[in-house]
């Protein structure tokens, strides 16, 4: 039997605190448990200033350079990124299929191929997408997401994602397949030793009780709302510090991080509010672990995976009513209006008073995060991409 050669563009997951890097990392960690008769063999791509330290704890991967990087100049990366790149990854490599995992489609395709949308938010609410703020940006963003259209199949992780993919770019609904993210519950689960996380308090210098939001400083995440219902709320009063950690390194989440500063500092919240840049996820699992409630007031999400890792970790989960998140969250989180700080400031009195309400949601979230499994979404994930293989487009 022929030996199906999958190929991967992994491109900027190298960073591995990016929601898009911990699917792509996730997957590709479990490719080799699932049990198929077609034997593979994955080749990863990577751009030149990009490689991966280890091959994804990966047994014979073979790892492979792109020709050119995607950090040229605009009309350069165009034609590298849609043309000279697909060309050798189809007729130089000799690939079956390729399959990439985050985001960026391309308008040829000289093999069988596979993209994860994971969202379009820039197409459904540009009034979100500031970090497109230069054209380059958005020229780069259009020609890799439109392109999707001409994929074999679009995999995404939500209805809700699945339907503004076929609305927004026109794409044929029998080739968007929705399959759920996981969460790695034996990395996030609830952490006994309270020594550690006293520890990790004294280190981050965090409050000794606090509300906890985690996840990039992109303008969608509404931190500023978040930060106006903790100042509404009786938590500053009675001593509930408010703890923010996340990605600020990328230029739109840098400036959403000054911004979120700049507000603290302005609300007189500096003893109260911690705003912290990513941290390592073994400290990222105490930060979990050490909260009262979770909350985040996104305004866009495709997944959701933060709230999903609070409820693995055993904490209450506050959320917006939105998008994506309460078809991930079900009925194991409280919800509000992301645009309504004063509602969330209500919810935040009541779940910090009511600790019945607070075990509940704790049970409801243990329940609701084993619907969501990596190897589920492995299996499924690589049933599509040799789908592609076996029928061809």
């Amino acid at each position: 039997m022929k030996e199906i050669r999958i190929g991967v563009d992994i491109g900027k997951t190298i960073k591995q605190d990016r929601g898009i890097s911990v699917y792509t990392w996730e997957i590709l960690r479990r490719f080799k448990r699932v049990s198929l008769e077609e034997k593979f063999k994955l080749v990863l791509f990577y751009y030149p200033d990009r490689r991966p330290d280890g091959n994804f704890r990966l047994p014979d991967v073979e790892l492979r350079q792109h020709p050119y990087s995607d950090s040229c100049g605009p009309i350069k990366t165009l034609i590298c990124e849609q043309i000279v790149n697909p060309i050798y990854q189809g007729m130089a490599v000799g690939l079956d299929v390729l399959w990439h995992p985050h985001n960026r489609a391309r308008l040829v395709n000289p093999i069988n191929y596979v993209v994860t949308l994971h969202d379009v938010l820039p197409l459904s609410r540009p009034d979100l997408a500031g970090y497109l703020e230069s054209l380059r940006k958005r020229l780069l963003y259009w020609s890799r997401t439109y392109a999707a259209r001409f994929a074999d199949k679009i995999i995404t992780t939500s209805h809700f994602s699945q339907e503004e993919i076929i609305k927004y770019l026109g794409a044929n609904p029998d080739r968007v397949v929705v399959i759920y993210s996981g969460v790695n519950r034996e990395i996030f689960k609830p952490h006994k030793d309270q020594e550690e996380i006293s520890e990790v308090k004294r280190r981050y210098g965090l409050p000794t009780r606090y509300i906890l939001t985690t996840g990039s400083y992109a303008p969608h995440k509404n931190h500023l709302s978040l930060i106006e219902a903790y100042r509404r709320s009786n938590l500053p009063k009675i001593g509930v510090g408010f703890v923010m950690v996340g990605p600020n390194d990328a230029s739109g989440y840098r400036k959403g991080y000054n911004l979120v500063k700049e507000e603290v500092e302005k609300r007189g919240l500096s003893g109260r509010v911690k705003v912290l840049p990513s941290v390592p996820l073994d400290d990222l699992v105490l930060f979990y672990n050490g909260a009262e409630f979770f909350t985040t007031a996104s305004l866009y999400e495709g997944f959701g995976l933060t709230p999903l890792e609070a409820m693995a970790c055993g904490v209450p989960v506050i959320a917006s009513r939105v998008a994506a998140i309460p078809e991930i969250c079900g009925d194991a989180a409280c919800y509000a209006d992301p645009n309504n700080p004063m509602k969330y400031a209500e919810l935040f009195d009541r779940l910090i008073a009511d600790t019945a309400l607070r075990h509940q949601l704790v049970e409801k979230g243990s329940i609701r995060v084993k619907k969501f499994d990596w190897f589920e979404t492995t299996e499924r994930t690589l049933e599509v991409i040799m789908s592609v293989v076996n029928y061809g487009k």
